[in-house]
């Protein structure tokens, strides 16, 4: 499996968990406070390899 293909899982789990414990416990609760962090570093880390990823493959303008 490929590195964005974890990541894009990682994210739609932790997702799908933060949906759960915001349900069960309101938004303010500290475990949804936490795993909304978690999600965040999720998404920017799959931002930083696409980014990464995109750099890599630019082509020359001149």
């Amino acid at each position: 499996m490929s590195e964005p293909v974890q990541i894009t899982d990682k994210i739609e789990r932790n997702r799908q968990e933060l949906s759960r414990l915001a349900e069960n416990h309101g938004m303010q609760d500290n475990q949804v406070l936490r795993q909304s962090m978690v999600l965040d570093e999720l998404i920017n880390e799959y931002n930083r390899f696409k980014y990464k990823s995109h750099l890599r493959n630019r082509q020359p303008i001149a």
